[in-house]
């Protein structure tokens, strides 16, 4: 982005697995480390990554995008309702921690009707990438 368009004004940060389906005692520890990874770490490094070009511009946005899971926990997806959660406290402290340099953070809480009939009608894993 710094190449091609000569900065960064804005990161928008989307990135998100979704690996388990079922009651949250079952959850491997190899499931959680990808859902930490995927869902809150790969955000709080990128928007390490982006500060700098930002405060070069004289500030920025960063948007995270997070789930209405975070208040309203999925059943089954207790994993990825953890990570979304996550993105809040993530989001809460870069807003205060980067508003001084200029850049505002803000998190979207996003619902999905196909997520909650994939979760509350059964669908398979076949059937979500459909």
């Amino acid at each position: 982005a710094v190449n091609l368009h000569g900065g960064v004004d804005i990161l928008v940060s989307n990135a998100a697995v979704m690996p388990f389906f079922g009651n949250l005692m079952d959850v491997t520890e190899e499931v959680w480390d990808k859902i930490l990874d995927i869902n809150v770490k790969a955000t709080a490094l990128i928007t390490k990554a982006v500060v700098p070009e930002m405060e070069k511009r004289g500030g920025g946005s960063v948007v995270i995008v997070a789930s209405v899971g975070a208040y309203r926990p999925f059943p089954g997806l207790g994993p990825y309702n953890v990570g979304k959660t996550a993105l809040l406290g993530l989001t809460k402290n870069l807003a205060v921690e980067l508003a001084q340099r200029n850049i505002r953070v803000n998190c979207l809480h996003l619902d999905s009707s196909r997520l909650a009939s994939a979760v509350c009608c059964g669908m398979t894993r076949k059937d979500w990438r459909a």
